[in-house]
């Protein structure tokens, strides 16, 4: 009799941890942006506690007074920058959203006067579906506000969530401390350690990278004159977060500008892009990453790949940034010979 009861206490165990285990994993299905949304926050507050910190030390006053002494500096300058160039690169947008479409038409007609143009346009789709579709997401309005509405309450909620990570990080940690058993929290605690430093250095290697990538693109553009200069470098600099996809999105719309011109600023084009990534992939992010774990290309991109399906866009944005977090942890679960990292 005993026995039949612990079989169908196993039983009834075994189904719940089932039971269980399939709602997580459907949670986790259902909220899958929500989750990476939740770890880009994560990743802008670990950014933050360490400006913070930073400063807090060198100024000698708490931590919690830099942090507000920062975001009011930052706020001031974006406020600057935007009451000086903001409506200059509102203008620009706007005057790339019409020119990208006639630029686009402007190509496929080229195309008809030359053989191999005629064989490239019979292996595509008809070019007056190629120049509406082009039209249609450049320019009607319907889709970039409803476009740039999702980016910008994704923005919203992510720095909201940072700053509340940043402002008490303490208290949003240790609630998760409280879910995992006792003898697991100090291996836990290495591991946030590991991931909080390698993200510090890999976020600030990436603005760096960012800013430089802007301004040499946006003045590359301009000597080999190519309309719209700015605009092209800011969202060159932007797509720089996303290895891999991020710069050859990024050189689509300036190179389809530039063929309009003619096949030498195309030419141009392709090498002020080359020379700028070829700059920021070998010689200023190696260099800025020395202090943190190099993320292997392959890695890279199957994280991407993987995120891709699970996620859609933010999935790739964030791929490289969850791989070097996985990679933190691994430094502690796994460390190299037998000495666990600190």
């Amino acid at each position: 009799m005993s026995t039949n009861r612990e079989f169908r206490g196993r039983v009834i165990f075994v189904l719940l941890l089932a039971t269980a285990l399939g709602l997580g994993l459907t949670v986790l299905w259902i909220g899958r942006v929500i989750f990476l949304l939740l770890f880009a926050a994560v990743i802008g507050a670990v950014l933050l506690t360490a400006v913070a910190e930073y400063l807090g030390a060198r100024m000698r006053i708490r931590t919690g007074l830099a942090l507000g002494l920062f975001l009011a500096a930052v706020t001031l300058l974006v406020g600057v920058a935007i009451w000086a160039q903001g409506p200059n690169f509102a203008v620009q947008f706007q005057q790339l959203g019409t020119q990208l479409p006639a630029a686009a038409r402007q190509l496929l007609m080229e195309l008809r006067y030359h053989s191999w143009g005629l064989w490239l346009l019979k292996q595509t789709p008809d070019p007056d579906q190629v120049s509406k579709g082009l039209s249609y997401a450049f320019s009607q309005i319907g889709g970039i506000v409803v476009s740039s509405a999702t980016v910008l309450a994704g923005l919203v909620i992510v720095l909201s969530l940072s700053l509340y990570f940043a402002i008490e990080p303490g208290a949003y940690y240790g609630g998760l401390k409280r879910l995992v058993p006792s003898q697991h929290r100090e291996k836990l605690d290495k591991c946030a350690t590991s991931v909080a430093q390698i993200l510090r250095w890999w976020v600030l290697a990436k603005l760096i990278s960012m800013s430089m990538v802007g301004v040499l693109i946006s003045l590359g553009l301009a000597m080999v004159g190519v309309p719209l200069a700015g605009s092209l470098g800011l969202i060159a600099g932007c797509l720089t977060f996303i290895p891999n996809v991020g710069p050859l999105i990024a050189a689509l719309p300036a190179l389809l500008l530039a063929l309009a011109i003619s096949p030498m600023t195309g030419l141009l084009t392709v090498g002020v892009f080359a020379v700028v990534f070829a700059l920021e992939g070998y010689l200023v992010t190696p260099m800025l990453e020395r202090k943190i774990v190099r993320l292997p290309p392959a890695l890279t991109l199957t994280m991407q790949l993987v995120l891709a399906a699970i996620a859609g866009p933010v999935g790739v944005a964030l791929a490289a940034p969850i791989a070097a977090a996985g990679l933190g942890v691994l430094k502690v679960l796994i460390p190299e010979d037998g000495v666990e990292a600190e």
